[in-house]
């Protein structure tokens, strides 16, 4: 098993930690990478690794951060770290869009849809951002725009995303949005854990307490609500409208070494945030920091 855990770092990411314990994940990964070719088939790849692979790490992150045991000011700063890549999402889609447009315009389109989506449409929704950031003031009286990042993971996170939707690469730009649209709808449950949490402690409620957040998390999560197509929730259908092109990847002419390597980009820091976000927590609980 190859990994990037050693001595030098607090402890090995959680996508280590899954490769170390799923051996048939770890061994196409690392084959794929060093022989330059695909070694399974794009289906195989998304429905046997890479899912499996994200429904694990997101598990083990519901687990660490126990949401029901956490203070007001630290739901605060987890749903503060989270808003900052929210607020930059659809500028990063449409720089991709605009990257990839002569090579796929397909994958651009694609890109497209999800940043009209995210960014808002005229005559119809407005931005998600616009929505979430409005939804937590009026509901819990926390603003979170403007916020600024207080973990070294969530930078990480934006500039890593910022600098991979500028890639001279194809392959790694879709293998980095399919992590990022596969992540969307655990961190979107994770992200109503956190916020029902702070309702709780507030005493302004849950669920459909919290009215206007209600509205954003079905937005993205129901089959039901005005913003889904054709019975396919949001978040449900990004996903599956970039999985397309892993599992088509030679009809459209992208590479399985580099959409792994772009996956595998991606999915670091979005798990890494979640971790560093934890450890900043704990260390201020061990210095007695309020």
């Amino acid at each position: 098993m190859t990994t990037h855990s050693s001595s030098l770092f607090v402890g090995p990411s959680l996508v280590d930690d899954y490769l170390a314990q799923h051996e048939s994940t770890d061994r196409v990964f690392n084959e794929t990478i060093v022989s330059g070719r695909a070694v399974v088939s794009g289906a195989e790849l998304v429905v046997e690794h890479f899912d499996p692979m994200i429904e694990w790490i997101y598990r083990r992150i519901r687990e660490t951060v126990a949401a029901s045991t956490i203070g007001v000011d630290e739901a605060k700063l987890y749903i503060g770290e989270l808003s900052v890549f929210a607020r930059y999402n659809s500028t990063l889609l449409l720089r991709a869009a605009d990257t990839i447009r002569g090579f796929c315009p397909e994958l651009a389109h694609e890109f497209l849809r999800n940043y009209l989506e995210e960014g808002g449409e005229r005559g119809k929704l407005p931005a998600h951002y616009v929505i979430f950031s409005g939804a937590l003031i009026h509901d819990l009286g926390f603003r979170v725009n403007g916020w600024l990042p207080r973990t070294p993971t969530t930078l990480a996170l934006v500039s890593i995303i910022d600098l991979l939707a500028w890639s001279h690469c194809p392959s790694t730009i879709l293998g980095m949005y399919y992590a990022t649209e596969a992540v969307a709808i655990a961190e979107t449950e994770q992200l109503r854990e956190l916020t029902d949490r702070l309702g709780e402690l507030l005493g302004r409620g849950t669920g459909e307490d919290l009215k206007k957040l209600d509205y954003y998390y079905k937005m993205h999560l129901d089959e039901g609500h005005e913003a889904a197509t054709a019975s396919v929730a949001v978040e449900q259908g990004h996903q599956e409208g970039i999985a397309k092109f892993v599992k088509e990847a030679g009809l459209f002419g992208f590479l399985q070494p580099q959409i792994i390597d772009g996956f595998l980009q991606m999915l670091y820091p979005f798990s890494d945030q979640w971790t560093g976000i934890h450890n900043f927590i704990s260390s201020a609980r061990e210095h007695g920091s309020p």
